[in-house]
């Protein structure tokens, strides 16, 4: 039943309840029921006994149902558990009221106007039972008992059955009749209910309600939605001013504006506002900070704007998600603009990203790591963190970063200890209650982590747009540091390049000048006559100079060759030792023979190869017989024709030492590098080839002094197989 909206019966309407609208308009109804039953059970009971006085008809059994009304209405207003159940009992009255007549009009023998009374009672209480019922439950339960109970005393009662018929059968028509008619109008409400359930989810769903400003009377009706998204109590019926109060002072003249627009010039509008004004009911709080989408559409009747219907949707979070994209766009704008400033450098760039960093993810502390031999050092910082600061370094295992470096993607901490790291080592050394942190990988290796941290845990979880920032971060660093180093390894690559073109220059203009002049004089000295033995010397000597321009075309071509990358396919199982004495047999018959001035170069047959232990690598044979080669050339040239070579084995690979002058001046090191050579004759490039040929292979070589006194270099990191005889 729809609510009575008469000034007069809004006394009956329970206020400020927790009840649905729906059950306060139940309750007004039974409320209006229960006091016109109490008034009217007694004024009929007189009406029906004056026309026969001996009527038996007790007074105070009606006037007993009368106050069983009226104790019901007045109980409803005084208990919330009668409100809640006050239907149930309701009906209940009905069912006692009906009982108890039909016992009256059997006593009375259906006589005088007790018949006809029976039959309108029965004809009006179904509609007072059905009122707020979900169900035709309780009207059949009624019609059928109040038929039942009138068969009873129409067969049993002082009357004969066949003068009760009419009764019975009147009875029995308005149970048939009032039973379709309720079950209709029960379906049809339930249907509308259900449209209006689905409307109400629909409008919660949305946020949405609806509301109406009635033009003539100036009257404003919101829907329940559109109270709930104000703060204010169902019963709250706003004035026009209060409800444009309702807006943020600064919003106020725009929706009014627009209201006042939709009225003359019959103008809808859509605009988003703000709540925050200031007409409110006592008890009740404003929502802050709240934006709204209110819609109008001004409804045109004769001609003329009756009212302005539209809808009012809150719009809150979508605004908040707008806030909070504008500021991840704005970020990532910045961090654009500071990644590509070109004047900036990485380590003012770094420092820049962490401070944005720290003012984006609202975390006091920022810091860029390098990670080496389990040890994480801070390159970069920003904060007051006295652990967090540049240049402090701890163990891996007591760090945030050894997890970081475990995880394909970034690592998150909202909140330290209830995420079980309260007996962690990096939070009882840096006590940090939430932190974020990513791997920076430089050229497929770990180089350390981008982080950010608090001491104080996160109130709210890391977004996965928070996780993607980092993640941008690192690979920022990533890209940098991937870049300087490729740029340092290019600078040091046209460094040994220059060197190489000073070094192929130099020494092949010398033994060319040699071979040009030695031609020059050939050609004039080789006179009629003459003999040709000063000829012959000077070929000889073309001769030598090209064999030298021939041998620094080699070493060139070998070192190029040598440091190329050797695949999988290339690598197989070589005994140290016969590559050592095929290299050394190789070396002697090279030695062998002149120089370009025509002295003896001398050979290994007063030199001594010596072999310690034996290993089993696995190599490239060809490049490991060159890399030996080299060595044992590097250790003639420089110990003597009678120096004594030793080739051994180590646990990750082998060495070659001799007992020569060893190596000049303080850093050994300096040996590799290109053009580096204390002979003049030698081309300096030999140990660089031997280089080349270890890093070719992924292994280490380190320069050092013999125990003898001599050279010793030292190649590891060999993949060793098997260790066996000598000549394994």
């Amino acid at each position: 039943m729809s609510d009575l909206a008469w000034p007069p019966f809004s006394i009956l309407r329970p206020e400020g309840e927790e009840l649905s609208g729906e059950r306060q308009s139940d309750v007004q109804t039974y409320r209006l029921l229960g006091l016109l039953g109490a008034v009217m059970v007694p004024v009929f009971g007189v009406l029906l006994a004056a026309p026969d006085p001996q009527a038996t008809d007790p007074m105070w059994i009606r006037l007993g149902l009368s106050a069983l009304l009226v104790g019901l209405v007045g109980a409803s207003y005084v208990s919330d558990a009668v409100r809640r159940r006050v239907g149930g009992w309701a009906r209940g009255a009905c069912y006692i009221l009906m009982a108890w007549y039909c016992s009256v009009a059997t006593l009375n023998g259906f006589a005088g106007s007790y018949d006809m009374g029976l039959v309108l009672l029965y004809g009006i209480l179904p509609f007072a039972v059905a009122t707020g019922a979900q169900s035709m439950r309780p009207v059949w339960w009624f019609l059928g008992s109040g038929l039942l109970a009138g068969t009873a005393g129409a067969a049993f009662g002082p009357v004969r059955a066949a003068e009760a018929l009419p009764t019975v059968g009147g009875l029995a028509t308005v149970a048939c009749v009032e039973g379709v008619v309720i079950w209709n109008q029960l379906d049809a409400r339930e249907r509308l209910e259900r449209q209006n359930d689905l409307f109400r989810r629909a409008q919660n769903l949305a946020n949405i309600g609806a509301w109406e400003y009635e033009v003539s009377s100036g009257e404003v009706f919101w829907t329940r939605q559109v109270r709930e998204i104000h703060g204010l109590p169902q019963g709250y019926e706003p004035t026009v001013e209060e409800a444009v109060a309702f807006y943020h002072p600064e919003d106020q003249p725009v929706i009014q504006g627009m209201i006042e627009r939709a009225i003359e010039e019959e103008v809808p509008f859509d605009r988003e506002l703000r709540l925050g004004g200031e007409a409110l009911p006592v008890g009740h709080e404003q929502k802050e900070g709240r934006w709204v989408r209110a819609r109008g559409t001004p409804q045109i009747e004769a001609g003329a704007v009756t009212s302005v219907r539209g809808t009012f949707q809150d719009i809150t979070e979508r605004k908040a998600r707008e806030h909070v994209l504008e500021q991840e766009q704005e970020a990532l704008r910045s961090m654009y603009r500071i990644a590509a400033d070109r004047e900036a450098g990485f380590e003012e760039k770094a420092r820049r990203l962490i401070d944005l960093g720290r003012e984006h993810l609202g975390l006091p502390y920022g810091f860029l790591t390098r990670i080496t031999d389990e040890t994480q050092e801070i390159v970069f910082a920003s904060g007051t963190h006295p652990l967090l600061q540049a240049g402090e370094s701890c163990p891996l295992s007591r760090s945030y970063c050894r997890n970081t470096i475990e995880e394909e993607r970034s690592l998150v901490v909202q909140d330290a200890v209830a995420e079980g790291w309260a007996g962690d080592p990096a939070h009882q050394t840096f006590e940090l209650g939430a932190y974020v942190g990513a791997q920076i990988i430089v050229e497929g290796e770990l180089y350390g982590t981008f982080c950010f941290a608090a001491e104080e845990a996160r109130e709210q979880a890391f977004a996965g747009r928070e996780r993607v920032f980092v993640e941008l971060m690192a690979q920022w660093a990533s890209y940098e540091l991937g870049q300087r180093r490729a740029k340092a390894q290019l600078k040091r690559q046209n460094a040994r390049l220059d060197r190489f073109a000073g070094l192929v220059a130099h020494d092949l203009r010398n033994p060319l000048n040699v071979a040009t002049g030695r031609l020059r004089l050939a050609r004039e000295e080789r006179a009629p006559g003459e003999a040709p033995e000063e000829a012959r010397s000077h070929l000889a000597a073309v001769d030598r100079s090209l064999g030298r321009m021939d041998e620094i075309i080699e070493d060139v071509l070998t070192l190029t060759w040598g440091g190329q990358d050797i695949g999988p396919e290339e690598l197989s199982t070589h005994g140290l030792a016969a590559m050592a004495e095929a290299s050394w047999a190789q070396v002697g018959t090279d030695q062998n023979g002149a120089d370009q001035n025509g002295a003896d170069k001398g050979g290994t047959e007063e030199a001594t190869l010596q072999l310690e232990g034996a290993c089993r690598l696995r190599c490239s044979a060809d490049r490991v017989r060159r890399l030996l080669e080299n060595l044992f050339r590097n250790a003639i040239e420089h110990g003597g024709d009678t120096v004594t070579v030793c080739v051994g084995a180590l646990s990750d690979g082998f060495y070659v030492a001799d007992d020569g002058a060893g190596f000049p001046g303080d850093d050994p090191e300096a040996v590799f590098e290109a053009g580096y050579s204390s002979s003049d004759e030698g081309t300096g490039l030999g140990l660089s080839i031997v280089e080349s040929i270890a890093k070719a292979h992924g292994w280490s070589l380190s320069a050092t002094q013999s125990e003898a006194g001599g050279a010793r270099l030292e190649v590891t990191g060999v993949d060793v197989e098997a260790v066996g005889s000598a000549h394994s």
